[in-house]
């Protein structure tokens, strides 16, 4: 899958530049700190006990197997929780598709990942898989400090002929995820570099299973995140340089925000939306895509969005060491942690917290459980 990426890519690469200057080492820079030698963090979630962060390493879109990992923030100490040796992490198949009995264990090749809370007080914790079969993982956490666990819980296979990228889930069970392209399609990534739709995104509900919301085509859809309501998702349409406000109830696109480049999301500190941006030519992002194991040191940007009044800003800019093309920013115990794509590392910064929003405040404390 990965060789496919990378030749459609190179469709529209019509001239040569200087490569990158290549980060070496691991050491911090200014207020920036690397925590290395570990696989591809490209999604980041934040666990319920304001210390740790479950990690889900890259598979590469499909050239290799990954692993989900549990990340204290005190002392950067990693713990695989999926797959492991113990026969409990493998649970039943209680959610998702009747069909999906079987876990993917050691086949398992992550890529986005949502951790949210069902209506019964549940953690669930979704995970694109590019592994054996292209699917929705679904897991459920099991909160308790350094003793988190994660056990398998069923799956949602993707709909015929397609590559996913993110997915978020409803309180009420249902999923969205974002199909990028037809994998079948070798000039789909040239396409959508030119405006073309490839993808959309899909709806399942246990009932009704899988159904696309049309209003949602557009070229290349990337990351997804959904408001505390339920109300709304957030599309990243990574080649139409645009974040979409898509409405649940019908699947009408309610509002676009020129945003370039918009990769992953998470919900800020502020309440805000931050959007993980890369601010960097197609010929370098092609460079990072083609040594997976080197950290990429492209140019990238965090943009805070205030969906309540359409207002957005830059709020953290970096590029080079120790690490550059940032896939996700996600806050946690006072600083703010971002993977990539390729690379062995991560890096964290002080929280950049803009406190002068009020909605935003009250949309952050209708997000925490109990409130």
């Amino acid at each position: 899958m990965k060789r496919c990426y990378l030749l459609a890519l190179t469709l529209i690469v019509t001239s040569c530049t200087a490569p990158l200057e290549p980060i070496e080492g691991c050491k911090p820079r200014g207020d920036i700190r690397p925590v290395c030698h570990m696989q591809t963090p490209e999604d980041i979630a934040a666990a319920p006990d304001g210390r740790h962060l479950v990690l889900a390493h890259f598979g590469n879109m499909g050239e290799s197997i990954g692993s989900i990992s549990l990340f204290d923030t005190r002392n950067d100490s990693l713990r695989v929780l999926y797959p492991t040796s113990d026969p409990d992490s493998n649970g039943f198949s209680d959610w998702g598709e009747a069909s999906c009995s079987n876990p993917p264990g050691e086949s398992i090749g992550p890529h986005g990942t949502h951790l949210h809370r069902l209506e019964d007080g549940r953690w669930r914790y979704l995970v694109v898989n590019h592994g054996e079969r292209e699917a929705i993982e679904l897991f459920e956490l099991l909160p308790a400090g350094t003793d988190t666990q994660l056990i398998w819980r069923g799956c949602v296979i993707a709909g015929p002929d397609t590559l996913m990228n993110d997915v978020v889930g409803l309180t009420n069970g249902d999923i969205i995820y974002t199909r990028m392209f037809n994998p079948s399609d070798s000039l789909a990534v040239a396409k959508s570099a030119l405006g073309i739709a490839t993808g959309e995104l899909w709806r399942w509900n246990a009932k009704k299973g899988l159904e696309p919301l049309p209003t949602t085509r557009a070229a290349q859809p990337n990351g997804l995140e959904i408001d505390v309501t339920n109300e709304h998702v957030y599309a990243n349409m990574y080649m139409e340089k645009e974040v979409w406000q898509v409405r649940l109830s019908d699947g009408e696109v309610t509002a676009r925000y020129s945003i370039p480049n918009a990769d992953n999301s998470a919900w800020g500190s502020d309440g805000r939306l931050w959007v993980t941006t890369h601010d960097m030519g197609i010929r370098d992002l092609l460079a990072c895509f083609g040594n997976s194991e080197a950290p990429c040191p492209g140019a990238f940007n965090i943009i805070a969005l205030d969906p309540t009044s359409g207002h957005f800003e830059n709020v953290f800019h970096h590029e080079g060491p120790p690490m550059g093309a940032a896939t996700i920013a996600v806050p946690q115990g006072g600083r703010v942690y971002m993977g990539s794509f390729v690379g062995d590392r991560l890096i964290s910064v002080p929280d950049f917290i803009t406190p002068d929003i009020p909605t935003a405040k009250e949309q952050l404390q209708k997000s925490v459980p109990g409130n």
